[in-house]
């Protein structure tokens, strides 16, 4: 089983590239957002998912762990496959996933082609608890964020009161302070509202 890729990006398609490993070539399917990542004699370093079946052998990329994961836990799903797994995580980033998926954010999941809203209320039932207890490398909810913010359950507690949902909230704030650690309460406030707040 093929788990780990390292070469140069040989082509790019919609869906897919191919990685030259000391002149082999692999095709790998990605998700949008890492296959923006590269080009043509691009370097490229994968963790790969690899499926074998009685007529292929199917190699999926990601370019960290949270993705390879959270793509792992959507292929539990009934009536999710690779193509749809790949999808969703095209249109959000594991965390912004994960922040869908225990705040009931329904719209946000059928943003995703192929994601109908049958089927994403069965991610959100499915998934719930497996991603709250498997999925290691979403942001910390606020409540265990470093000491030093000294805001993060003022902000949480800011959020339920605009009735947003505690998972979220905590999500949404992990997110803001990570990208601006040494903001106030207001900026941060800001900030997780507007990741709250994106269209979906």
């Amino acid at each position: 089983m093929i788990a780990y890729l390292r070469g140069i990006c040989h082509s790019v398609d919609a869906d897919s590239l191919i990685v030259d490993v000391h002149g082999v070539g692999y095709l790998v399917a990605c998700s949008d957002r890492d296959l923006a990542r590269h080009h043509i004699g691009s370097d490229v370093e994968l963790l790969v998912h690899t499926v074998v079946r009685e007529d292929a052998f199917l190699l999926y990329g990601f370019a960290d762990a949270p993705g390879r994961d959270v793509f792992r836990a959507l292929l539990t799903v009934p009536g999710v496959g690779p193509k749809g797994a790949l999808a969703l995580l095209s249109v959000l980033t594991p965390p912004e996933l994960v922040a869908a998926v225990h705040g009931d954010h329904i719209a946000h999941l059928t943003r995703a082609k192929g994601i109908g809203k049958r089927l994403a209320e069965t991610i959100v039932v499915k998934l719930r608890d497996r991603l709250a207890v498997e999925f290691a490398a979403t942001p910390l909810p606020a409540s265990e964020l470093p000491p030093e913010s000294g805001l993060s359950s003022d902000l949480v507690s800011a959020l339920g009161n605009l009735g947003y949902k505690a998972a979220v909230a905590d999500a949404a704030v992990a997110m803001a302070h990570k990208a601006s650690p040494d903001a106030d309460f207001d900026t941060l406030l800001r900030a997780s509202l507007a990741l709250l707040r994106r269209p979906g």
